[in-house]
């Protein structure tokens, strides 16, 4: 294959900018994903909260433990509705869920980190929760759109 047959690689910018000419594409625009992702993001997180605060404040269960179940029922929830709804990916459940789990392992572990960290400083465990979140979002849409769900 000769080299001008290979396409090349488009940045962000250069497929906003296609999309928004594109009137016809099947995708959700990229504000209608951000809504999309934002509401997805409200319903996973409160799925997260629901698990943690009934584990550890209920059940008693160990903080870390209690962390990662609520992390993981998040995860199903926010991988269905990101994949099916916000970004109606066409991609193999393959090809996108390698890519999500790559993502989703890289913001367990700073949400871990950050939880068990900023609660060992004193603040509330669902106070430090709320601050992992908002650390790692605005990152997680813009990969999620053009690289875990792009296709």
């Amino acid at each position: 294959m000769t080299e001008d047959h290979v396409a090349p690689l488009a940045s962000p910018v250069a497929e906003l900018v296609a999309e928004a000419a594109d009137r016809s594409a099947k995708r959700p625009t990229l504000f209608e994903s951000l809504v999309r992702f934002c509401v997805t993001g409200v319903l996973s997180v409160a799925t997260d909260f629901a698990f943690l605060f009934g584990l550890h404040s209920g059940a008693n269960v160990s903080l870390p433990v209690a962390t990662v179940v609520g992390s993981g029922a998040a995860l199903v929830v926010n991988y269905s509705l990101n994949r099916n709804w916000s970004f109606q990916a066409t991609a193999s459940h393959g090809y996108t869920l390698v890519r999500y789990l790559f993502l989703a392992a890289l913001n367990f572990g700073s949400t871990l980190l950050i939880v068990l960290g900023l609660t060992h400083l004193g603040l509330y465990y669902l106070i430090s929760k709320l601050v992992a979140v908002a650390v790692n979002a605005g990152i997680n849409f813009m990969t999620a759109r053009f690289w875990v769900f792009k296709n």
